[in-house]
């Protein structure tokens, strides 16, 4: 089944130089005992800094950046509180990621008359004033109890010179590893805001879209090993089915094991549905769908901030409808060790779409692993570091 399950994963990496986009590739792999969390905010909405809680087609909406820092030099700011039961942690990796919808700067709707069957017709369009910078890399990021500082991330992608890639909405990823900031904090815990995140504002066919988030890797001596990984790339989901496989871990040999996703996407809009993601239960040789109270199974980009079972409410603007930004971190559902069993080195999601196509910019994964290979992992490090 393992072998079937990586020839579908390469046919599916051949397809997705088929579609637009970047394949997925991994980025870190971390092993020690301890948690991973992230938190962020969406960055465009129909008020600076009033909370959107509308159910409306995001393609109808006249969109604006949110602004909450009360700095007149900034033009785009959105905040997030972390907050953990430690107070004090010891962080082992800290990535920050931005993306955005990001055709032109302005967007809007007109209407045309246009001639057919001796009848003038009048039909929408949209069009932009086709502005947009290609400084799409560098933002502000202030940690708790400091001032901004510049951010000179990596571009992971840009369609905008890219002539036939997502003509229509030009979206962008960018990354930075903010480890070494992090780090030299007195309190991790507390408030992060990122600003001068660029997207479109006003009116976009399909909607604007845009957020960050701040995904963070610490250690817990109390915890049990774990084996995180994260991944890059940026894949339109629609119609044909987009599967990562993770590998490079060796799951306990005996009891329960608990793994989970994190996951980053733009364009899951919350009245569209059919949106899937699902892990592939290599006993039944069945994929199954994960949900939860937050998220329906064919429903589950739906433009909301969730940890678990839980909306992520402690940020500012607290949007329930972030218009196109999830953010989640979710638990796998292991019953009967089905999907990550003992001894298991390699586990399989799938992501899929029928009609609210949504792109794919950031995915994480985590599980417990067996002691012993936690310190062949360490010895390895250790020896390679000499």
């Amino acid at each position: 089944m393992y072998k079937k399950a990586l020839l579908l994963s390469l046919l599916a990496i051949c397809n997705f130089h088929a579609q637009n986009g970047l394949p997925f590739s991994s980025n870190k792999k971390v092993y020690i005992k301890g948690h991973s969390t992230l938190i962020g905010n969406n960055i465009v909405s129909t008020h600076p800094t009033k909370t959107y809680k509308g159910n409306s087609f995001n393609d109808v909406l006249n969109l604006k950046y949110i602004d909450v820092d009360k700095d007149k030099s900034t033009f785009s700011s959105s905040q997030a509180t972390l907050a953990t039961e430690q107070k004090n942690l010891k962080i082992e990796y800290a990535a920050l990621y931005w993306s955005a919808i990001y055709k032109y700067d302005k967007g809007r709707t007109v209407t045309r008359n246009l001639e057919g069957h001796n009848k003038h017709i009048k039909q929408m369009f949209y069009e932009g004033d086709e502005i947009r910078s290609s400084d799409v890399n560098t933002v502000l990021f202030k940690t708790p109890n400091s001032e901004y500082r510049t951010i000179n991330g990596n571009i992971i992608y840009d369609s905008f010179n890219l002539e036939h890639a997502f003509p229509e909405t030009k979206p962008y990823v960018c990354y930075a590893d903010v480890t070494s900031i992090l780090q030299s904090l007195k309190q991790t815990n507390g408030d992060y805001t990122v600003a001068n995140i660029k997207a479109t504002q006003g009116m976009l066919s399909g909607g604007a879209a845009g957020g960050w988030l701040l995904y963070i890797i610490y250690e817990d001596e109390n915890s049990t090993p774990k084996y995180f990984t994260t991944y890059n790339g940026f894949i339109n989901v629609f119609k044909k089915p987009v599967d990562i496989v993770f590998e490079d871990f060796k799951a306990p040999e005996t009891g329960k094991i608990k793994t989970a996703l994190l996951l980053g996407a733009l364009e899951g809009d919350k009245k569209f549905k059919t949106d899937i993601c699902s892990f592939l239960d290599y006993k039944s040789e069945t994929y199954i769908p994960l949900f939860n109270k937050l998220r329906p199974r064919l429903n589950f980009f739906n433009g909301s901030i969730t940890l678990n079972e839980n909306l992520y409410s402690n940020r500012i603007p607290n949007n329930e409808n972030t218009l196109g930004f999830d953010l989640l971190k979710i638990e796998i559902p292991n019953s009967d060790n089905s999907i990550i069993s003992n001894n298991m080195r390699h586990a399989q999601v799938s992501f899929i779409s029928k009609a609210d196509q949504f792109y794919l910019f950031f995915v994480a994964f985590e599980t417990e692993i067996n002691p012993i290979f936690l310190e062949s992992k360490t010895n390895t490090a250790s020896i390679l570091s000499l």
